[in-house]
């Protein structure tokens, strides 16, 4: 059951465990809800590629950098939504979409 109300006590006791308590025990509740031996398969399409301001210096997003990927702005929705089918249809249960940011602070 998802709850809210926690109490501070709670809390303690749950900081207080060791890993390995914590590490079981987050098994055992995905055991009750998922199947331990299914793999969600995931695709991500990056539907705006580089020219992000920001400068995270590990990202080849960022427009700071000479990176070797190809820019290209916001894909055309119908590209998208064909991508997302063509993702479920290939087994795929969760379709990411990434974007680089510009901010258009100055």
């Amino acid at each position: 059951m998802l709850r809210y109300d926690w109490s501070v006590e709670e809390i303690k006791t749950i900081f207080n465990q060791s890993v390995p308590d914590l590490i079981f025990q987050a098994a055992t509740i995905h055991r009750e809800n998922f199947n331990p031996n299914e793999v969600q398969r995931s695709t991500l399409l990056s539907i705006k590629t580089g020219g992000c301001s920001e400068n995270c210096a590990y990202c080849p997003q960022s427009a700071h950098y000479k990176t070797e990927i190809e820019k290209h702005g916001i894909l055309p929705v119908d590209f998208v939504k064909g991508k997302a089918l063509e993702a479920k249809a290939t087994g795929s249960t969760r379709f990411c979409m990434g974007a680089a940011w510009r901010s258009t602070r100055r």
